[in-house]
């Protein structure tokens, strides 16, 4: 009979609730070279979710150095900008020298795999937001 006791006891400690776990970002697998592999973009109509594009996309290239500094550009060349980055638990923002910033949601990041999202949200006539689309972008370690 006590042994049965420790063995409930044990599986009511072991079973925790999943969804109370935040996924654990660390600073250091950030720094260094990064090559887009994957982006998703979709939409919410009335309430669901409208994919409208779910392809390989390998033409993002991010650089995050120690220094705070970033660099954002393309395989095929041309853009290259040179911002800063602050990540604060899984909020990466990303600061132009224009003043303005773009706030992306770190769903994962491992020492070879990022996955970003942005959400990319409309000014309404009446001065409200809407959400427009979400844009999820996964990325490989290349540095």
């Amino acid at each position: 009979m006590t042994l049965l006791m420790v063995m409930l006891a044990a599986n009511f400690t072991a079973c925790g609730d999943d969804e109370d776990e935040q996924t654990i970002i660390e600073q250091a697998n950030l720094i260094g070279k990064w090559q887009s592999t994957w982006e998703k973009i979709h939409k919410v109509e009335n309430g669901k979710e409208v994919v409208t594009s779910d392809e390989a996309y390998t033409n993002g290239l991010w650089e995050f150095k120690t220094d705070g500094t970033c660099i954002e550009s393309y395989v095929d060349g041309g853009h290259i900008e040179t911002s800063r980055w602050s990540l604060k638990d899984n909020k990466l923002t990303i600061s132009y020298d224009d003043g303005y910033s773009d706030v992306f949601t770190v769903n994962e990041l491992t020492a070879t795999k990022l996955v970003l999202a942005f959400e990319d949200w409309d000014t309404m006539e009446d001065g409200s937001e809407e959400l427009d689309d979400i844009t999820t972008t996964t990325y490989k370690k290349i540095d």
